[in-house]
């Protein structure tokens, strides 16, 4: 046993003929490359992470965070590019995103379907229909 459980430094394993005789067997005469690689996109090889340049700008990034912002503007022409441009232009003239009112809406909807089923009646919309009702009788009577 080799590494720090027994008191070693952590080292790579020796090298036997067994490993020499599978090296040679899989890359031939090519000697091992040690080092840290990363993969180059645009050349589609493996390159020393000390070489490597990274891309201008991530455009297949696949964390687009922010990015539906971009380009973007109010009706009246306002730039609202930026989550903060958009939020400071809700509140400066005091609007509000629709998912505000999900539940509001998801509840009147409730309170609809209740109403239709004459579970839950309103009481001034039942005064309302009353008087109606109340007035059109009383005009068929004058006649």
């Amino acid at each position: 046993m080799r590494g720090t459980a027994a008191d070693e430094p952590v080292v790579s394993k020796a090298r036997t003929k067994e490993f020499e005789e599978g090296y040679e067997r899989l890359f031939g005469d090519h000697p091992p490359i040690r080092g840290k690689w990363v993969y180059d996109e645009s050349t589609q090889t493996l390159v020393p992470v000390e070489n490597y340049v990274s891309p201008p700008r991530a455009l297949d990034a696949p964390v687009m965070v922010g990015r539906f912002y971009e380009n973007t503007q109010a009706t009246d022409g306002t730039d609202i590019g930026s989550r903060a441009r958009h939020k400071a232009y809700m509140h400066d003239n005091g609007l509000t995103t629709v998912d505000d009112y999900k539940q509001t809406w998801q509840k009147a909807a409730e309170h609809r379907a209740e109403a239709q089923q004459g579970h839950l009646p309103d009481p001034k919309r039942r005064e309302v229909l009353e008087r109606r009702f109340w007035e059109i009788n009383e005009g068929r009577k004058a006649r």
